[in-house]
């Protein structure tokens, strides 16, 4: 067993923090903001991304995720349809659904899973 510490507080130092424990090491995230003030636009989450998220016990309801039915890309100037992506059978096809998310959403739910029920310390700046 390895005492980790984890310098960065964002999704990928929290992802690598909730599998850390999970895999029994005890971790410290280090953090330079206080997380008081996060914003973030909406991302996606597709099925390489999902499939671990969900293996490490991400709950997509908790976590606000909308499933992907579809996506589109539009003309700036004219709204014409360019890329039209039909993405229904997505998680029947790669094992794993695509979502659409809001960053503080996900980024709150992993720091709950990566601090909670005897999770790891996390050290915020003041």
């Amino acid at each position: 067993m390895l005492d980790i510490a984890i310098i960065g507080g964002g999704i990928a130092g929290l992802t690598a923090a909730i599998a850390l424990r999970r895999a029994g090491h005890p971790v410290t995230i280090y953090e330079k903001s206080a997380l008081s003030n996060e914003i973030g636009a909406a991302i996606n989450v597709q099925t390489n991304a999902s499939r671990p998220l969900l293996a490490l016990g991400m709950d997509p309801v908790r976590a606000r995720f909308v499933p992907a039915k579809g996506s589109q890309r539009v003309k700036g100037d004219t709204l014409e349809p360019v890329h039209e992506l039909n993405l229904g059978a997505i998680a029947d096809k790669y094992g794993s659904p695509w979502y659409f998310a809001h960053r503080v959403d996900l980024h709150q739910e992993l720091k709950r899973m990566a601090t909670t029920d005897d999770g790891g310390r996390l050290s915020l700046s003041n």
